[in-house]
Parts: structure tokens; C-alpha cells; sequence
């Protein structure tokens, strides 16, 4: 089906910026660990962004490790990079700013930009185990375990979140009574907005902006 089709590819696109900011990355001496998390991680074909955990034994590198991740705005501008130390204590998200901190109204938050490069969500509450209950790929680790794998056994998490594939439906528009597709990614998205389905196809919504 086309449109499963296209959103499947952009699990594969997304998918491959990761392996290229990891390909980067790895080369820092202060890495230890490189993973996908998520609905890419767990092949959910209608993923809306990626989300990468690194873990580090230091921050002297965050600078060019905080480039690397800004670069993957070349391919997609939705993504966060989740950072750890060795301990993996969660220390918050990589700024999309090249200039950090910038002095924006986000910049404001305790802790945001301290160090320089690291963001803090304030409506943020990291959560170990429903972290790690997500779908970990882990794309790089400089030791043979994962040491995402070594905790997720210690709290002895043995299924992770599922990503059911959505079927397309078909909708008779209300006002042209021409057939369309409503596919999986679509659904997703109204879903995630609390809208009910569409009633009418592309071409009437365009011509009559609603649902």
C-alpha cells in the first residue's frame, strides 16, 4: 500500500541518520555507549522523530558530540539525544542551538546550558524504567555487553513496548462521495491530537480547511 509504504521509509531514513551520527561519534574517547530508543528502535512504521541514548564517561567532548547531533538536522529536525554517565544517571538532552546557551526564554530553566550544550526540559521527569521498558537498539558500545542491556536485566524488564501496524481504511468523502485512504501514519497523528477521522478526502479538506 502506498501510503504504508512511504512511512515505512521514513522509519529506514530516520533509522540511518542514527547509524550516521553514530559512525561520527564513536571515534570520541569519552564514548561508551550509542543506541536507538523508541519507535524506531521497536520498527514502528509511522514514526513522528528518533530518539538516540548516549552514554559518556565524561563531558570534555560534549562540544563536537553536541555538533554531531545538530547535524542530523540535515536529514530530520525531530530528533533528541538523551545523555548518560557511566552510572547511567540521566543528565539531560543535547541542545539543538549551536550556541549554547543562547540566552532564549528556554535558557532560563535551573540547570539548562550548565554544562554548556546540555538542555533541561522543565515538563520533563526522567523515568528509568519506562525508559528502558522502550525498544533499545544500541548501534555502538565500546564493550561487548550493552550496558542498556545489563540494567534493563537488573530490573528485570523482559518485554518492551509494542508498535502495532495500523491498517489503511477506507473513507467515502461527505461531499464528493469519492473514495480515499486514511493510512496508518494519518491515524497516528490524529490520534496523538484527540481528532476523530477524517469525513472528507484531501481535495474537499483543502477547499474547506476542518476535519
Amino acid at each position: 500500500m502506498e501510503g504504508g509504504a512511504k512511512e515505512y521509509n521514513k522509519n529506514e531514513s530516520l533509522r540511518d541518520a542514527g547509524k550516521e551520527f553514530a559512525e561520527k561519534a564513536r571515534g570520541l574517547q569519552s564514548l561508551l555507549e550509542i543506541a536507538i530508543i523508541g519507535s524506531v528502535a521497536g520498527n514502528d512504521p509511522y514514526p513522528n522523530d528518533i530518539d538516540l541514548a548516549v552514554i559518556v564517561r565524561s563531558l570534555e567532548e560534549i562540544e563536537v558530540l553536541a555538533k554531531y547531533a545538530r547535524q542530523i538536522s540535515r536529514r530530520h529536525n525531530s530528533w533528541d539525544v538523551f545523555l548518560f554517565d557511566e552510572k547511567l544517571i540521566h543528565l539531560g538532552r543535547i541542545c539543538h542551538r549551536k550556541e549554547c546557551p543562547a540566552q532564549s526564554v528556554d535558557c532560563t530553566v535551573p540547570g539548562c546550558g550548565k554544562p554548556p550544550h546540555l538542555r533541561i526540559l522543565p515538563e520533563f521527569e526522567y523515568n528509568e524504567r519506562t525508559f528502558l521498558e522502550s525498544p533499545i537498539d544500541v548501534l555502538w558500545a565500546a564493550s561487548k555487553n550493552s550496558r542498556f542491556a545489563a540494567r534493563r536485566d537488573e530490573l528485570k524488564i523482559t518485554e518492551t513496548r509494542k508498535y502495532p501496524v495500523m491498517a489503511d481504511i477506507r473513507i467515502e468523502c461527505m461531499v464528493c462521495g469519492k473514495e480515499f485512504i486514511f493510512n496508518g501514519g494519518e491515524q497516528k497523528w490524529y490520534k496523538k491530537r484527540g481528532l476523530s477521522q477524517p469525513k472528507r478526502c484531501p481535495d474537499c479538506r483543502e477547499r474547506m480547511p476542518g476535519p
